[in-house]
């Protein structure tokens, strides 16, 4: 702001000094500038953050050609690995095991929507058929669900470790080789979402096991 004396009839005006000009350029015309290049480059790092996170989910560690050689770990050889695409739901099992996942459907709308369920059925990477088995509860798959209001549905998950080719008083327990992950979709029609992608990774029965070891020094 520029002061003025009045000296009789004469006005006099200050001019403002070389540091108001400075502070003028700083914080009135460049700071507006500065901050936005401040906030561009933090959505940047936090988008580029995202996606690594994102990215190392989906990266497999070993390769499949060299998944024989790559790791001389025991206890974390290559085949305990998972290579898992894009997905929603992640289920860590062995086969034979059995898993309960809730799944909480919401409707944030003030109006009644009509709710069907489609589950489809789980299938390996390539189209084949899986041991993985999964099954809603209750088995009411449509539904009202009310204004504001929730619903809870099971999504139970088993897979056969039973050799279907064996009579049943010779049965034989089986295992995968390697992890094996199969994927299936849950529709929710009349939901404003897409289809839940889900993922069942099967772990062989050697990849991560309890270790009991017999070096203890004490006396029972």
């Amino acid at each position: 702001m520029n002061n003025f004396r009045n000296s009789g009839s004469t006005v006099e005006y200050d001019l403002p000094r070389s540091a108001n000009y400075s502070r003028l350029i700083t914080e009135g015309l460049g700071q507006p500038i500065i901050d936005g290049f401040r906030q561009a480059a933090t959505n940047l790092i936090d988008s580029f953050r995202v996606y690594q996170s994102a990215a190392g989910t989906r990266r497999c560690t070993c390769a499949e050609s060299k998944r024989d050689s790559c790791c001389s770990e025991p206890r974390n050889p290559c085949y305990c690995n998972c290579c898992i695409g894009d997905t929603d739901l992640v289920v860590y099992a062995r086969l034979g095991e059995r898993r309960v996942v809730p799944i909480n459907i919401e409707n944030r709308w003030r109006r009644d929507r009509h709710i069907k369920l489609e589950l489809s059925d789980f299938k390996t990477r390539g189209g084949g058929t899986s041991p993985v088995l999964g099954q809603l509860e209750p088995t009411t798959t449509e539904f009202i669900l009310p204004p504001c209001g929730h619903k809870e549905i099971i999504l139970l998950i088993e897979s056969n470790f039973f050799d279907k080719q064996q009579e049943d008083e010779h049965k034989a327990l089986r295992d995968v080789d390697d992890c094996l992950v199969s994927y299936a979709d849950l529709c929710v029609i009349g939901c404003d979402t897409r289809p839940i992608r889900m993922a069942v990774a099967l772990l062989p029965r050697d990849c991560h096991p309890y270790i009991l070891t017999c070096d203890c020094k004490c006396c029972c």
